[in-house]
């Protein structure tokens, strides 16, 4: 895990080179078997004891989700081999189980209140006592950078009934679309209305491009007729590592916007140019309040640098697809 300030992917988990694992070869059985049940209880033996490590690795991976997110760099490196080596995105090494430790409390002492998940792929037992783990890690900064993620892989040893990590390495995750990195916005997929009646606004929320971008469409309506409308296309910009988003409106207007979450709440830095060529400004928030609602605010506008009131808050609340 990388612990540069602008790449928490590197940080992320533990992660591995595979290893060639040569298993010693055992001397034939002289003694025939005695029944042609003891092939069978034999296997069904092995197959319950590879099921056990397979859930102890298992648990060594909760084990260093909960160490990491609790900030304990002890107990994370605790759950390395004292000679254990780990190499991170950009091919540094770290030796030895005291200097991945510190690796680690730098880390925290970075980028306090980081989260992190794993989702592990796969796990296969090499030999006798070795195993090699592969999954993927995502670390969340309340510091409002973007979410970021690496691929895992790592080597466990079992020393005296303990399974340790060996060797790790971390390498970068590319997904097949663009769907991780807004997974935490999905809340927004749907329809949405003020919880005011007397505020005739609807916006719709869907997946496009297969599931790449998130599309809002919004309406103003008066008198039963639409008297404004207006698009946005949220999608993540590679070279930002941030999610953007673009949007437009029926007049001609147009701009980018630049989202950053903060806690649980969206911060949406807007610039745009209208069609007379007014350039303005905006920070709008998003606050979801639960599964159904969420307030929206924009404070410090501006039009030609000149600032405009905010607008107060506005619950809006889930509503039914429209017809």
């Amino acid at each position: 895990m990388q612990q540069s300030s602008n790449q928490l992917g590197g940080v992320l988990r533990i992660v591995t080179l595979l290893v060639a694992v040569t298993a010693a070869t055992r001397a034939a059985d002289p003694q025939p078997a005695a029944t042609a049940a003891a092939p069978q209880s034999a296997a069904a033996a092995a197959a319950t004891s590879q099921a056990a490590d397979e859930k102890a690795i298992r648990a060594t991976a909760d084990e260093f989700v909960k160490a990491f997110n609790a900030a304990d760099a002890k107990a994370v490196g605790a759950l390395w081999a004292a000679e254990a080596e780990y190499v991170d995105e950009e091919a540094q090494s770290f030796q030895g189980r005291e200097t991945i430790e510190k690796l680690y409390a730098d880390v925290f002492k970075q980028h306090p209140g980081a989260v992190m998940t794993v989702k592990i792929e796969s796990v296969r037992l090499l030999g006798p006592g070795v195993a090699l783990e592969k999954g993927v890690a995502w670390v969340k900064s309340p510091g409002g950078l973007a979410d970021t993620a690496a691929r895992y892989t790592v080597v466990h040893s079992k020393r005296d009934g303990k399974w340790l990590m060996v060797f790790g390495r971390d390498t970068p995750y590319v997904p097949a679309t663009n769907e991780d990195y807004l997974k935490d916005l999905e809340w927004l997929i749907g329809d949405w209305v003020p919880e005011a009646k007397d505020q005739p606004l609807r916006l719709h929320f869907e997946w496009m491009a297969q599931r790449n971008f998130i599309k809002n469409t919004y309406t103003v309506t008066k008198n039963g007729q639409s008297t404004l409308t207006g698009g946005q296309i949220i999608g993540w910009n590679p070279k930002k590592g941030r999610i953007v988003s673009w949007h437009f409106d029926a007049q001609g207007g147009f701009g980018e916007d630049v989202w950053t979450k903060d806690g649980s709440r969206w911060v949406i830095e807007a610039a745009g140019t209208l069609r007379d060529g007014s350039e303005s400004t905006a920070v709008n928030m998003a606050t979801p309040l639960d599964t159904d609602s969420f307030t929206w605010q924009s404070i410090k506008r501006t039009l030609d640098g000149v600032s405009l009131p905010d607008v107060p808050p506005v619950k809006l609340v889930r509503a039914q697809p429209s017809k």
